[in-house]
């Protein structure tokens, strides 16, 4: 018990010490949580796959920490929900009746290997 209470200590103080990210990093985290946004809206919208909006930030913190970053501080949520809209129509464009389904579920899983299943 006393080691997990040291580890989370650790972790949490670890947190404070994490720097901002630069301007250039935070317009990548941005367009890695616009594109898995535009993904989700997707599969929301076109799949019957609804992901709880409430939950996407907490998404996007896994998002942005599997593709390095260790803070999202700095975000512009909105110029992140502009950018995923774009992104959206874009794939309601090129498969407007849901025939990107099963690759982008398929990338989900892939990714987010503790989701649970709900096929």
């Amino acid at each position: 018990m006393k080691y997990l209470l040291l580890v989370l200590t650790f972790l949490s103080t670890g947190a404070l010490a994490i720097d901002p990210l630069t301007r250039e990093q935070l317009v990548e985290v941005e367009a890695h949580i616009a594109e898995a946004a535009s993904k989700g809206m997707y599969i929301t919208y076109l799949c019957d796959k609804p992901i709880d909006p409430s939950k996407f930030k907490e998404f996007a913190k896994i998002k942005a920490f599997s593709e390095g970053y260790f803070t999202l501080e700095g975000v512009q949520w909105s110029a992140v929900e502009g950018e995923a809209k774009k992104q959206y129509q874009v794939l309601k464009a090129d498969a407007p009746n849901g025939e990107l389904c099963e690759k982008i579920m398929s990338e989900l899983q892939i990714d987010y290997k503790f989701l649970k299943d709900i096929n």
